[in-house]
């Protein structure tokens, strides 16, 4: 019996060693190619560069070592022009064996371009932004090369990210996108431990995405935050340009957390044994989603991503407000103080994307400093007005490549005073009904709205003998939220 056991314990004992071996062979794989990746030697990796191009190389190296094949028929290299410079993605391809399903592609990506030398002479190695990524769908290829895939995925590491884009943009040109039943962009995820989760956005663009990256996350002890689409105003990933096409995409990210577009974003600082976790999970979603019986498209795309608009739309809206009171035919002037308004904004598209009207109802809780009529250029008093504004007016607009929609307006607004004061005292000679100009500019990013108005009281603020002809200037500061 004792020998059984032993025997027993011994064989236990040499999986457990086996396992920890292989997983540590991997982590040790992923550190390897990260710190090759952000080394001084290759200085920032900068796009179209000689030192992008040896990135490169190493990247065709690997692929070729681990046992895919190129996708494109010349080579591993799909070349692409960026303001004069020859860039490459590297992009390679493991076949799917179904028949019926072999055709259709699961597109795995990761940008390994960086910043390369900045002006002060220091050096952004990019091990987070995103040698990380990149070092993680090498090992993705590893793991999928030798499972029984039914969908072909293709593994691509771009070049020109940083730049805008341009790498997954070729490709996205290239292909049949229609074969394309999702695109995965991984774009650092070198810091679990700092963001404490992995972060996937994009999952309601596929049926049941969200089930199946929480379920397998829980079976794998992954801690993840899922998201139905990507929401960020500042940072696009590699996936825009599939999504453009409607294509499924997930952009998958261990978040800001790290010094990425900094000199000191450097391959000691990233979470290795994360990294480990990160890859395996990814292959392991891979893995079922070449092989689900369907795998189709939800038809929702996240509006940052789409090019449509709604012909009509509305939602909240807050400012902050500089309010100052003029006197056009005076010496003396008022002084500013700050406010807010709060409201409801609407807006009808009257010329497709170019022209647009827009109405608000606001409460404005404004003020201002009024002269001291004992003390005129020296001492002020405080000037308080609430009312419910109604500005409305025209907006001229104008998409960009990226999805921002710019816009300028001109129109007028009416106010209704309910409340007026100054030094805390009621004012009786206030103009009841304000009314005037605005002029606006801001941009409309998926639903978020940033801009700013400047008004011009055309009606005197003061009513009554002898009271000094006073106008309001104000500026609005405002963001908003379209439903």
């Amino acid at each position: 019996m004792k020998n059984i056991n032993a025997t027993i314990i011994a064989a236990m004992l040499m999986l457990i060693c086996g396992t920890v071996h292989a997983q540590s062979a991997q982590q040790q794989r992923l550190t390897n190619h990260v710190y090759f990746l952000a080394s001084d030697s290759l200085r920032g990796r900068d796009a179209g560069s000689t030192d992008a191009a040896k990135a490169a190389a190493y990247i065709a190296q690997q692929f070729e070592g681990i046992g895919i094949e190129p996708y494109f028929e010349g080579g591993w290299y799909q070349g692409f022009e960026y303001a004069g410079r020859s860039c490459k993605n590297v992009v390679g391809i493991i076949h799917g064996a179904d028949t019926a399903l072999r055709h259709e592609l699961i597109v795995i990506g990761a940008h390994y371009d960086h910043l390369g030398v900045g002006r002060n002479g220091k050096i952004y190695n990019g091990a987070d932004d995103n040698a990380s990524g990149t070092a993680t769908i090498i090992e993705m290829a590893r793991i999928l090369k030798d499972k029984p895939l039914k969908r072909s995925v293709m593994i691509a590491a771009f070049d020109a990210e940083e730049k805008g884009l341009h790498g997954s943009a070729a490709l996205a040109k290239q292909l049949d996108v229609g074969n394309v039943k999702l695109m995965m962009s991984i774009d650092m995820v070198g810091w679990l431990h700092k963001g404490k989760a992995l972060q996937l956005n994009g999952a309601a663009t596929i049926v049941d995405g969200k089930t199946l990256l929480n379920q397998t996350a829980r079976r794998m002890q992954l801690k993840v935050d899922v998201s139905s689409f990507e929401t960020s105003l500042l940072t696009a990933t590699d996936t825009r340009s599939f999504a453009k096409k409607n294509v499924p995409t997930l952009a998958v990210t261990t978040g800001l957390k790290s010094p990425y577009h900094k000199p000191e974003d450097d391959a000691e600082l990233i979470d290795y044994e994360g990294l480990d976790q990160i890859t395996n999970y990814l292959a392991e979603v891979t893995e079922q989603l070449a092989n689900a019986p369907s795998l189709q498209a939800s038809g929702r795309i996240a509006p940052v991503h789409s090019g449509s608009r709604r012909a009509f739309s509305i939602g909240p809206t807050a400012s902050v407000v500089n309010g100052r009171i003029a006197f056009p035919d005076a010496a003396f002037d008022g002084r500013s103080r700050y406010g807010f308004e709060v409201g409801m904004v609407a807006q009808l598209r009257l010329i497709k994307h170019y022209l647009s009207f827009e109405a608000k109802v606001l409460y404005a809780h404004h003020n201002a400093k009024l002269p001291d009529a004992n003390n005129l250029y020296n001492s002020y008093l405080p000037y308080h007005q609430e009312a419910v504004m109604v500005p409305a007016g025209l907006l001229l607009r104008m998409a960009d490549e990226f999805g921002i929609d710019l816009y300028c307006g001109l129109g007028g607004y009416y106010g209704r005073v309910l409340k007026a004061s100054i030094s805390g005292q009621s004012m009786a000679a206030i103009s009841t009904n304000q009314y005037g100009l605005v002029w606006s500019i801001g941009m409309e990013l998926g639903r978020f709205r940033l801009g700013g108005e400047w008004r011009h009281q055309l009606n005197p603020l003061f009513v009554g003998d002898g009271m000094p002809n006073a106008k309001h200037r104000t500026a609005v500061f405002n963001v908003g939220w379209m439903f």
